[in-house]
């Protein structure tokens, strides 16, 4: 028994390789915004394209999955219900693309703001960044 749950903890420690995480942030906000977003980039480090599927984060019980689309020559947020990232290439998530939308936030996110994020991912993976730092961005 102790090898097969040795061999289950290796298994989810290998799915959990196949995405690296790189230069993750959080969009500090003025007083009394009810939203913000985390940029990041996710590296496919398998063969196979692995899809981002889901977030949560400390900030809100409210976070999705949002891209910008140009529609009658005006361009637009939209939720989208996932990200794909491509075998062996990397997935930007940054301002006035691809991000992690947060909303009804619990405080203004600040400097001084260390926020955390969860990653779901298709091939039921997950991955857990902690202590995420804010950046101001300009817009």
């Amino acid at each position: 028994m102790k090898k097969l749950l040795n061999l289950a903890l290796l298994s989810t420690f290998a799915l959990a390789n196949n995405i690296t995480v790189n230069n993750p942030y959080v969009r500090q906000t003025p007083p009394n915004s009810k939203t913000t977003a985390f940029f990041l980039e996710l590296k496919n480090n398998s063969n196979q394209d692995i899809k981002l599927i889901k977030a949560q984060s400390s900030l809100s019980d409210t976070a999705e999955i949002h891209d910008h689309i140009v529609e009658n020559g005006k361009k637009m947020m939209v939720q989208i219900p996932q990200i794909i990232i491509k075998a062996k290439s990397s997935t930007e998530l940054k301002p006035g693309g691809k991000h992690i939308m947060v909303l009804n936030l619990k405080e203004n996110i600040t400097p001084q703001t260390k926020a955390n994020l969860t990653l779901y991912f298709d091939d039921n993976s997950t991955i857990e960044l902690k202590d995420i730092e804010s950046r101001s961005i300009k817009k």
